[in-house]
């Protein structure tokens, strides 16, 4: 009986922690970013043919969506336990938009709904047992007594606490206080606040405009999210321009570094003091490259200075304008090229390191000059390293954001991680679902890139083995 063959787990084990570190940190977030994407999570109001809920849903409005009130319906509800009215309930015809544009009118319980009073009733009736009554318009400070169910108030000022930022970043109803004068349940006169949603108050008119508060809770797959990416007025212009940057930036890049290279591997006088001057830009930020460009080209920059000195120009040329978005995309380049070239040289220097001495010998010995040896011989050993260096410069302009933003302030010239950062931005649109489109798009095209760049750019031995 032979033995059992002893499985080596070293391999395995040196191998897990990575495993682990790109699981955490790239598999997770990658598909929670493209559940993101195609799954709608959020709130959603059904709109009623009728003002009842046993009538036909004509449509549903995603909660933060923006309403028009058409008009409004009270209606009584049946009395409670001790013989005393509940709160009246308020239907709100509205219209509004859905995430494809379609309008949607039919009614909504106001309840759903924060609509902002135009004009409120100075008198209210309590509608809940035993409300408090706070000396300051928060509930942590002093109770000064109760008031009962069914007692008239006297509303003397209103107070509303800043709306709070709720899942998703959708802003919620604001807190309303009431400063009121009433009579509590000993006869006793009692002045202070209580919260509006146990008193009620009769609007005399209400605001035209609306907003969705709250609604039924969804989960579903869609793909709303990717059609408004699409959509949006900038996905084009991102794109374009995108597009337009790798197109100018990838051959300045590797011309430059394949010179670098070549420079340094020749050994001149001096080569140290080259490597340090080429490596520069790999010690600075991609802001703090935009920036350097952008008080280059601003007006008062150095560009403007240095043409003014040579009389070239007799007052400063706006550069950076809506006017000259070309000398934006010039700038930028620029800035790129600078920043991210060096990066190209380390790649390309170590690839040449790797090509024997004695291949560049024998073909300068028969013959072959320099642009011959670069392209029959330095070249093709050239491509594992040039494919590497392909990918990475690819991928990384697709995600090209600080130094736009600086040199444009991301409006004038938009990119596609900029339009990702915008969509998700709080201070934007603050929709994370189409942020999470935009950044599968930008995952999906550089994907798709690096295929391309390893089925094309292979060298001779890949080829041959090949089957």
């Amino acid at each position: 009986m032979s033995r059992l063959r002893k499985v080596n787990w070293a391999p395995y084990l040196l191998i897990l922690p990575s495993f682990l570190y790109l699981l955490a940190f790239f598999g997770w977030p990658m598909i929670r970013s493209l559940q993101l994407a195609v799954q709608r999570d959020s709130q959603i109001l059904p709109i009623y043919a009728e003002p009842n809920q046993e009538s036909v849903v004509v449509g549903k409005l995603e909660r933060g969506t923006f309403v028009t009130v058409l008009d409004v319906i009270r209606e009584e509800k049946s009395g409670a336990a001790g013989g005393l009215l509940s709160r009246p309930q308020f239907w709100l015809k509205v219209s509004g938009l859905t995430p494809d544009g379609d309008e949607v009118v039919g009614w909504a319980e106001r309840g759903n709904v924060f609509v902002q009073d135009a004009s409120r009733s100075d008198t209210g009736e309590v509608v809940e047992k035993e409300v408090p009554v706070y000396a300051e318009p928060n509930g942590q400070s002093e109770v000064l007594g109760t008031l009962p169910r069914g007692a008239d108030v006297k509303i003397v000022s209103w107070s509303e606490q800043g709306a709070r930022v709720e899942a998703e970043g959708l802003l919620s109803k604001p807190a309303q206080w009431i400063e009121v004068r009433a009579t509590d349940a000993d006869g006793n006169a009692i002045s202070g606040w209580v919260q509006r949603g146990p008193v009620f108050v009769e609007d005399a008119t209400i605001s035209a405009r609306g907003r969705v508060a709250s609604g039924e809770g969804a989960r579903e797959w869609t793909l709303d999210y990717i059609k408004r990416m699409v959509r949006d007025r900038n996905f084009k212009k991102a794109l374009t321009t995108t597009l337009i940057l790798i197109v100018l930036i990838l051959p300045l890049q590797f011309t430059l570094a394949i010179v670098m290279a070549l420079v340094l591997q020749a050994r001149p006088r001096f080569t140290t003091l080259f490597l340090y001057i080429y490596s520069i830009p790999l010690g600075i930020s991609d802001l703090a490259a935009g920036l350097v460009w952008y008080s280059i080209f601003t007006q008062k920059g150095f560009l403007n200075s240095f043409l003014q000195e040579l009389g070239l120009i007799d007052k400063p040329f706006i550069f950076i304008s809506n006017e000259h978005k070309h000398w934006i995309i010039v700038a930028i380049v620029l800035a790129e090229v600078w920043r991210a070239t060096s990066i190209v040289m380390v790649i390309v220097v170590s690839g040449l390191q790797a090509i024997p001495l004695e291949l560049l010998e024998s073909a300068e010995l028969f013959g072959a000059n320099l642009r011959q040896r670069l392209w029959h011989v330095i070249l093709p050993l050239l491509k594992p390293s040039l494919q590497v260096a392909l990918i990475l410069r690819t991928i990384l302009a697709f995600q090209v954001f600080a130094v736009v933003v600086a040199i444009s302030g991301g409006e004038v010239v938009t990119v596609l991680a900029n339009e990702t950062y915008r969509w998700y931005d709080i201070g934007g649109y603050n929709n994370p679902h189409v942020a999470a489109a935009y950044a599968g798009f930008i995952m999906l095209i550089s994907l798709s890139v690096a295929v391309i760049y390893l089925r094309t750019v292979r060298s001779q031995e890949e080829k041959v083995a090949k089957p």
